[in-house]
Order: structure tokens, then C-alpha cells, then sequence
């Protein structure tokens, strides 16, 4: 009896740990093959998704790479993660070129298809590092009914304006890249080749082609709901790197709403703050589940 006791103990664990592990899939959506990585966790609370945008030029292992951050949020709820076309595993969008540059509305028509396709639950509670902000805050102010948090590591502000000295790297970018089809643009600007480019990426340069008309797609829509918490974690680094005009840290507020449990704090440090301060970030977005949680339990 005893044998067959501990038997069904290591059959109970292993199927606790498949249940557990990783769904990766690659998603196609307008001709390109979206890398997704799904981390489901049915002992959560929280019984919506936890979505992570990543920022400029960078693959979900913004999220992912750190340990302690990592295995920290996985206890949290279900995870989902992804790159956009171009970013980690994802293969680039042959569509997008100067005239048709990447913008909020785009990036966020291919998201909510990946949602619907791998059946990911709402409500959503949205975490987003740098220039994926501004994605984040697209979705959130588009979708609000679906939004339970939002958590916005380093966001850029909602309306802002690029430093003297990036406006001169990308007329740098257009000079090089502004004639060619996006093939030819990924194919010798991908992130792969960052480092031989003096840090000029496809990517970064069709954000850039784009970004005026994400500031216009941003401003249209509604203001920001009241109904969900958003928790902003400003570095204080950038406020001596200087990438924008203005105060770095001022104009991030322009993301917080009325909600009673909004808020942004400082971080010393550099911008990545997962990576330097991964605790910190772990237990804000352990405090945005709690919240939501909370919210999605009927009334006694």
C-alpha cells in the first residue's frame, strides 16, 4: 500500500509540472510566424492573463532572462508573452516599409488576433517595459473592459518628443535604410547584426517611421478608465541619459488615471529595472493581481 502511495505522489507531481510548463507556439498573423510562449498557472487567484510588451528591439527575455524575476512572477497567474514581428523568434513583417511604417494600431490589431487564436483568457493585466508602453497604453485605453492593471516599467510618456541627438541618429537610419524594401531592411538591419549597425535596427527604424501617427492613434482614442490600478516604475537614470525633451520622470504621469490605487514611484538605476531590480517590479505587479483578485470576487 505504502508503494502505491508513492506511486500516485510521483504521478500527482508530474502531472502538476506538465500541467505547469511552457505552451510555446508560433502564431501566423498577416504572413508572419509570431513567437509565443504561454505559462499557465491554475493554482493562481487570478484566473485572467498576465501580458508582457516588450520594448524597442527587444525579445521577451526582457522578461524571461532574469531568474529571480521570472520564477517570481510565474507564481503569480497565467503568463503570456511574445515578439512582435522582427523581435526574438518572430519572423518579420515583409509588409511594413516607410509608408507603411509599425504603429500602435498595428501592433495591437496582430496582438488581439494572437489572443483569440491561443484562446488566452481575460481580464488582462498588462505589463510593459520602455517604447511598449505605449502599445500597452493603446490596448488599454482601446480595450478597457478587458484591462484588470497595467504595470509600466520605464513606459515613455503618452505624448513626447525625441531628443535633438536621436532625431539625428534616425535621419542617420533613413539615409540607409529609407529607399530599401523592409527584406532588404531586415535583412541587413535585423537585431542579429545591432551591434555591427552602431544600434540602427528595421525595427526601431519603422517604430521611428511611425511614430507620429502612434502619438495621433494614442490621443484619439478615450482617456484612460478609471476602473483598473496603474503602477508606473521610473528609473533615474534616464533622467541623465536625456532620450527625450522634458523631465522623464513628470511626463510618464501622463499615464496614470484616477484610479484610488494608481501610482508611479522611482527606482534607482537603469532603465531595464526587471533586470537590476527584479524584486521591486515582482512585488508591484504581485500587489496589481491581489487587486484584481479582489475585484473579480463576487460581492457577499
Amino acid at each position: 500500500m505504502k508503494n502505491i502511495l508513492q506511486k500516485l505522489v510521483i504521478l500527482s507531481s508530474y502531472f502538476c509540472t506538465f500541467q505547469a510548463s511552457a505552451q510555446v507556439n508560433f502564431t501566423e498573423i498577416d504572413g508572419s510566424l509570431l513567437h509565443t510562449q504561454y505559462h499557465p498557472n491554475p493554482n493562481s487567484s487570478f484566473k485572467g492573463t498576465i501580458i508582457f510588451q516588450n520594448g524597442t528591439g527587444s525579445s521577451f527575455e526582457a522578461w524571461s532572462a532574469n531568474k529571480t524575476f521570472f520564477e517570481c512572477i510565474k507564481q503569480l497567474g497565467n503568463l503570456f508573452m511574445y515578439n512582435r514581428s522582427g523581435l526574438g523568434k518572430s519572423s518579420p513583417d515583409f509588409s511594413v516599409s516607410s509608408a507603411n511604417p509599425i504603429t500602435a494600431e498595428l501592433v495591437n490589431l496582430k496582438l488581439i488576433q494572437l489572443l483569440e487564436r491561443n484562446r488566452i483568457k481575460s481580464p488582462y493585466i498588462l505589463v510593459s517595459h520602455s517604447y511598449g508602453g505605449l502599445y500597452a497604453g493603446y490596448f488599454a485605453r482601446k480595450y478597457p473592459d478587458s484591462v484588470a492593471g497595467m504595470l509600466m516599467v520605464d513606459p515613455v510618456p503618452s505624448n513626447f518628443l525625441y531628443s535633438d541627438q536621436i532625431q539625428k541618429d534616425f535621419e542617420i537610419a533613413l539615409t540607409a535604410m529609407g529607399e530599401m524594401t523592409s527584406k532588404e531592411a531586415y535583412k541587413l538591419y535585423g537585431i542579429s547584426r545591432q551591434s555591427k549597425n552602431n544600434g540602427i535596427t528595421a525595427d526601431g527604424f519603422y517604430q521611428l517611421k511611425g511614430f507620429h501617427k502612434t502619438m495621433e492613434q494614442v490621443a484619439e482614442l478615450p482617456l484612460m478608465s478609471n476602473t483598473f490600478p496603474i503602477i508606473i516604475i521610473s528609473s533615474t537614470e534616464m533622467r541623465i541619459k536625456k532620450p527625450i525633451k522634458g523631465n522623464w520622470h513628470s511626463l510618464q504621469k501622463q499615464w496614470l488615471n484616477q484610479n484610488p490605487n494608481s501610482t508611479i514611484l522611482r527606482a534607482h538605476g537603469g532603465h531595464f529595472i526587471q533586470f537590476e531590480q527584479p524584486k521591486l517590479v515582482c512585488e508591484q505587479l504581485t500587489q496589481l493581481v491581489k487587486m484584481a483578485t479582489r475585484e473579480s470576487k463576487p460581492n457577499r
